[in-house]
């Protein structure tokens, strides 16, 4: 398979896994309860009764399907990742950090990019105070405040840099993809990825 099909079917088995471990991890599902009805202690002529409470999960696998389940899902992501590891040692540029830098840049030009779309504001607004009057009588007035906000940056140097960065970013980015289309990753998948968590588990 190629590597955006090992990345695609690296996912899948992290959403089976983590599918299986919710319902693992619930009480409710992992757990039966039987109800004994002693009926026959408040009524002599009436028989006791034992009854399993119903279960709120509309499933065919149990838990321990599902335990083994994982157990062969871990394996096959383990596989998978080694396949993807040693498929990269191929490639012309380092996949993993290409990949974390181009996030860091594309983040950056993102900043810089808000930075280079702010602009100087000058407003007028009331402001009140008071004062006394002839007759020493304390007065409010009001009077014109002129607020100047200013930008503490060059915008012209920051919107160069967003542009940088962006093309930087896109000339990575369609690298990347490329690779991810042409790198060959030596292994065969086991689950069909469109089948469901159930429809694997109780084959």
């Amino acid at each position: 398979m190629i590597l955006k099909e090992a990345y695609r079917y690296q996912n899948f088995l992290t959403n089976l896994i983590s599918s299986a471990q919710t319902y693992l991890g619930n009480g409710l599902f992992v757990m039966t309860t039987t109800q004994k009805h002693m009926k026959s202690k408040a009524n002599p002529e009436a028989t006791d009764d034992n009854l399993e409470v119903p279960k709120s999960y509309n499933v065919d696998f149990t838990p321990t399907q599902l335990v083994d389940f994982l157990m062969d899902a871990i394996q096959e992501k383990q596989k998978l990742s080694d396949a993807i590891a040693e498929a990269k040692k191929n490639t012309e540029i380092d996949l993993d950090s290409s990949y974390a830098m181009n996030k860091t840049k594309q983040s950056l030009a993102k900043v810089f990019k808000t930075m280079a779309g702010r602009k100087a504001t000058e407003t007028e607004k009331q402001g009140r105070d008071y004062r006394f009057n002839v007759n020493q009588e304390q007065v409010a007035y009001t009077y014109t405040i002129k607020e100047v906000t200013k930008l503490d940056y060059d915008r012209n140097v920051v919107k160069a840099l967003a542009k940088k960065l962006a093309k930087e970013t896109d000339e990575v980015s369609t690298k990347l993809d490329q690779l991810e289309l042409t790198t060959l990753v030596d292994f065969e998948q086991k689950y069909d990825m469109n089948d469901t968590l159930e429809d694997i588990v109780v084959k």
